[in-house]
């Protein structure tokens, strides 16, 4: 039988990836549990904001297929406020799905790599999720400029970027130090990496495409079928729908970086060695300092 998984130890390429899915194994339930608790109602608001937008597009698509006048529709009729909603609780579904579960992993390391309850994830979450959501804002805004500069600067902040999540739950970081902190964890170790991330997303945007797929090409047989283009509402707003379930695959790539911010702590700074051999020969129970509240 294996054991608890061990966050503090250093880890390669496969190691990595491999122990994010031993880590998913041994604590589905409680993780899908701790998912759907505290972020069940932004997946929810985002799944009805992302429907009516849909509804909208669909309705503008039809329309325009049958009269062919494309000249009253403007910009307003796509950039809708159900369109700027919907990005708003995207972002705030992903900012609380990854304090949620970064959370259940600072509990489980401090724990000993014992299950967190959701009474100790909620203390963490209700601390770090207007730091996180706040932050995500800037640093998408950050990632979306550096796109437009030849794409090069994208790819290089990815994995600085993701590191600065684990941060600032694990460590109780500030932006500024997290965004510090993770050149200087990264230093060294950058392909790596970005191929661990890489590997793992493409991993991810397969399963979720494997959901969706079926239901997006019935409705693009459809609409080529016809004699003028049509989308099926009903297919869209499944496929819509889908995609908002999906989103618990990205459950995957924050394991993966969590793992992959130990492994590299432990390479330069042997926290967790250093832990075990100040308790070396102990038979007591190490003393737990985890914060009863925030």
């Amino acid at each position: 039988m294996i054991g608890k998984l061990e966050f503090r130890k250093k880890r390669d390429f496969g190691q990595v990836i491999n122990d994010t899915f031993t880590f998913m194994r041994q604590n589905f339930k409680p993780l899908i549990k701790v998912y759907f608790t505290f972020c069940g109602l932004f997946v929810l608001a985002s799944m009805l904001t992302m429907l009516l937008q849909q509804y909208k597009m669909v309705s503008i698509f039809n329309t325009i297929g049958i009269e062919g006048n494309t000249n009253k529709f403007g910009l307003s009729s796509i950039y809708s406020v159900e369109y700027f909603l919907s990005i708003l609780f995207s972002l705030a579904t992903y900012a609380s799905m990854s304090v949620a579960i970064l959370s259940y992993i600072a509990v489980y390391v401090k724990k000993g790599n014992e299950t967190p309850t959701t009474d100790e994830v909620w203390g963490y979450f209700k601390y770090y999720f207007f730091r996180i959501f706040g932050s995500s804002l800037l640093l998408i805004l950050m990632l979306i400029i550096s796109f437009f500069f030849c794409v090069v600067p994208f790819f290089w902040l990815f994995p600085y970027v993701a590191m600065i999540f684990p941060i600032m739950v694990i460590e109780n970081g500030s932006l500024g130090y997290s965004f510090t902190r993770s050149f200087a964890v990264i230093k060294d170790n950058f392909w790596i990496t970005f191929g661990t991330l890489i590997v793992v997303w493409i991993i991810v945007y397969a399963c979720m495409s494997m959901v969706v797929l079926p239901t997006t090409l019935f409705n693009m047989i459809g609409m080529f079928t016809h004699k003028t283009p049509r989308m099926s509402l009903t297919l869209t707003m499944i496929t819509t729908v889908l995609q908002s379930l999906c989103q618990v695959f990205t459950i995957i790539p924050i394991i993966t970086i969590s793992l992959a911010y130990f492994s590299l702590v432990e390479q330069k700074e042997n926290p967790g060695l250093m832990e075990r051999i100040s308790n070396f020969g102990s038979t007591e129970k190490p003393i737990d300092t985890r914060p009863e509240e925030y």
